[in-house]
């Protein structure tokens, strides 16, 4: 079985709450696959009183005990003043650091499960992707093989110590593996991001620290081109994974 993780915090971002509210709400009622939701008290609040389907763990999280905040506030706030996308606050950062501890967490909530995907949580934006993600982590798995498999959304291959805006190349929304690939994942994505530090580059955007990952050890990581437009490129893996 698939487990689907992903989590919602009302935090300064790229966009104001009201806009995530439609994406959200295709979100939870579309999916079928079993998912683990990490968020606050008050929006699990408010998801609850859409109605939601039995497939869907509300788990309360206070933002304050992400592990994102164990590297400190200084540690963020350094990354914003690095940062040449200037909207990337050091809350938005600290979740997009955090994609892989709240897969770590649903791994200890779920030990009997192998597969799991992280998947953005605004990621159900159309009439599309709603119908889709009626299968989406239901489909036949073809990615059980130790690496974590990714959307590369520019085709163009590029190779340089560090990656910044406006290089784009994986995206970060969408990242499927089984328990081992996570676990080196994680690992590895700490001490790249430790390296952009002492280089004094910014690891604000996760996107560019899993493109370093993956020239790290190409070989645990499988990359996807969209093969065509389902999703814009940016929202394949619903249609496929």
């Amino acid at each position: 079985m698939t487990v689907l993780v992903s989590a919602y915090y009302k935090i300064p971002s790229k966009a104001p709450h009201s806009r995530y509210v439609p994406w959200l709400q295709r979100f939870f009622r579309s999916v079928k696959a079993p998912v683990v939701f990490f968020t606050t008290a008050d929006v699990g609040d408010e998801i609850q009183s859409w109605g939601i389907s039995a497939n869907f763990e509300i788990v309360i999280l206070p933002f304050d005990e992400l592990r994102a905040w164990r590297l400190g506030r200084d540690f963020w706030n350094r990354q914003k003043a690095r940062d040449p996308e200037a909207y990337h606050t050091p809350e938005l950062a600290a979740v997009w650091y955090e994609k892989k501890e709240f897969v770590a967490r649903a791994m200890e909530m779920r030990p009997a499960e192998n597969l799991f995907i992280w998947c953005d949580a605004g990621c159900v934006r159309d009439d599309a992707c709603e119908a889709a993600a009626a299968s989406f982590g239901c489909r036949p798995v073809t990615w059980d093989d130790g690496r974590l498999h990714l959307e590369q959304v520019s085709a163009k291959n590029i190779s340089k110590e560090y990656y910044t805006y406006p290089l784009t190349h994986i995206a970060g929304g969408f990242q499927a593996g089984n328990r081992a690939a996570w676990e080196v994942h994680s690992l590895l994505y700490d001490n790249t991001l430790a390296e952009y530090d002492n280089a004094e580059v910014s690891c604000n955007s996760d996107q560019y620290i899993i493109t370093s990952c993956k020239d790290r050890n190409p070989a645990l990581y499988s990359l996807h081109v969209p093969h065509n437009s389902q999703g814009g490129g940016w929202f394949w893996f619903i249609f496929n994974f």
